[in-house]
């Protein structure tokens, strides 16, 4: 019997494993109760190594609750090129609720999760950093409670 365990234990770790060997970075930043500050910004660094070059997808994350006050979300992303000083910035804007004001994100329990892809890229070894600003009009933005970054690579068919 404890040797069934372990290897159930390893078969299990391996599967779990191979699922995920695709993810080159997924990363969420958590929000204070008192919510997101307009002058906030949020930095991801991420080191990405010879093993990962090659083309992927980018998808920005975004989990509010259900007393977000807003049916869309909108910010600015900025990232630099590897190891550089030149910065690219992407406007993202999030629809969070369908017409009639229900939550269009997959969640439960007043927390729903939504993806926004930012397509393919081709990623080189390096050191990039990501900046995200929220563009709402409160000093303090409540109901969002994470923002992510989830790097994939490209998946062969």
């Amino acid at each position: 019997m404890k040797r069934f365990k372990s290897i159930s234990l390893i078969l299990t770790a391996m599967l779990w494993c191979s699922c995920t060997d695709h993810i080159v970075y997924h990363s969420y930043h958590h929000f204070p109760q008192e919510g997101w500050g307009k002058s906030d910004t949020i930095i991801f660094h991420l080191h990405l190594s010879d093993s990962v070059p090659g083309n992927a997808e980018i998808t920005f994350l975004i989990r509010n609750q259900s007393n977000y006050p807003y049916q869309d979300f909108n910010a600015i992303l900025q990232h630099n090129m590897p190891d550089s000083t030149r910065w690219r910035s992407f406007k993202l804007n999030f629809t969070l609720t369908d017409k009639n004001g229900r939550w269009t994100g997959s969640g439960w329990a007043g927390l729903y999760q939504s993806p926004l892809s930012l397509g393919q890229a081709h990623v080189h070894s390096g050191t990039y950093t990501f900046k995200v600003v929220h563009e709402m009009p409160d000093k303090y933005l409540k109901g969002i409670n994470d923002i992510g970054i989830l790097i994939e690579k490209e998946k062969r068919r």
